[in-house]
């Protein structure tokens, strides 16, 4: 009797052991993901780690960074319900064009949460979640501005 039980417990962990080393379907998409975030020319870094300057990184694990080709070189938006708000620097607001520029923001994809131009980088958090055609939207909408 004590060596099916033994020999019950062992199948158990061993089976426990499998299950955890398989990736979850979530884990499979955010993979499918990524990869093709980097055949669109998407650089990926953790929000965990190095210099982030990102406000909204409580459920987003990742950033996502192309190189900016957009006339845009500096800027800091983040969504507040539906629009796009001007976090940094403030005197963008009187430039001629920032009605323009937070318009075609605004039309990127809903799934955008935030956005941050520099000189050579456009870095944005999205929703994963939302897949890979969503991805292509915004990196091509991106690359349009």
């Amino acid at each position: 009797m004590t060596e099916i039980f033994v020999f019950i417990i062992a199948i158990i962990f061993l089976v426990g052991s499998i299950s955890l080393a398989l990736p979850s379907k979530s884990s499979k998409e955010k993979s499918k993901v990524r990869m093709q975030a980097k055949i669109l020319g998407c650089k990926i870094s953790s929000t965990l780690y190095g210099k982030n300057s990102f406000k909204n990184i409580n459920s987003i694990d990742v950033i996502y960074q192309v190189k900016n080709e957009s006339s845009f070189k500096e800027g800091h938006f983040i969504r507040d319900k539906e629009q796009f708000i001007l976090y940094s620097p403030v005197q963008l607001k009187y430039q001629t064009g920032f009605e323009q520029m937070i318009l075609n923001l605004n039309n990127i994809s809903p799934y955008l949460e935030e956005i941050i131009f520099s000189k050579s980088n456009i870095s944005f958090l999205w929703h994963e979640k939302k897949g890979v055609s969503n991805l292509e939207q915004i990196v091509e909408r991106i690359n349009n501005l």
